[in-house]
């Protein structure tokens, strides 16, 4: 994934496309490496359209700086579109609130608490909303337009299959998140209550594209039809 290229016709693709998804492990190398993929993700998030590109924080040591991460959320220039949603984890946060300065009063993870720390860090990154998962514990999810705060305490799957591993299970999350807040409008608790729930069923299979099949009854209404 170092080699990643802009092309006019990737150029054309983002300028089409409803949602546009970037992230930082594909940036974890730099030309000075021989590397193309980070300056091709700097210049997406420069041509991206307002309300349409997510960014997904994924810090795997040593591959990343904070000047890069930070610069990738900002975007390079005063008036960069605002990011639409951006993704990390409960032990990302504390990292990207160190590099923008924050200290949070109140370190918990639940309630106002973590809905300051949301708050703060959306202010910080020029994001629009932010969105930290919590594992196991499910998810939070702040709307800085509207200071709408909602947050999920997850799904539990009775019985995991043999085999089962949570690859792909924070892609599946995004991925709801995606297509019931950002292109179908749906209200923040009920799309994040989806992505909470297809996330944890990934994470109790085996393999990142699962059958859902074999979805237990519980999680497979939230997706009915209402």
């Amino acid at each position: 994934w170092d080699g990643l290229r802009w092309t006019d016709e990737l150029g054309d693709a983002i300028l089409a496309a409803q949602v546009t998804v970037i992230g930082t492990i594909a940036c974890r190398l730099g030309s000075s490496e021989g590397a193309t993929s980070a300056a091709t993700i700097s210049a997406i998030r420069s041509a991206a359209g307002e309300d349409s590109l997510v960014m997904d924080i994924n810090l795997r040591p040593p591959w990343y700086e904070a000047g890069d991460v930070l610069a990738l959320c900002r975007g390079d220039a005063e008036d960069a579109a605002a990011l639409a949603i951006l993704k990390l984890n409960d032990e990302e946060l504390p990292i990207l609130e160190s590099w923008c300065g924050l200290q949070p009063t109140d370190n918990r993870l639940f309630g106002d608490a973590i809905k300051a720390r949301m708050e703060a860090l959306g202010s910080a990154t020029n994001a629009k909303r932010i969105c930290v998962t919590r594992g196991e514990n499910g998810a939070a999810l702040y709307c800085r337009d509207g200071d709408v705060f909602v947050e999920n305490d997850g799904h539990s799957v009775s019985e995991s299959q043999p085999g089962s591993d949570t690859v792909g299970a924070g892609d599946s999350f995004l991925a709801a998140l995606i297509r019931y807040l950002l292109l179908e409008g749906e209200l923040p608790d009920k799309a994040l209550d989806r992505a909470c729930a297809l996330g944890a069923y990934v994470a109790n299979v085996r393999g990142a594209v699962p059958s859902h099949d074999g979805a237990p009854d519980a999680l497979r209404r939230i997706f009915s039809p209402q």
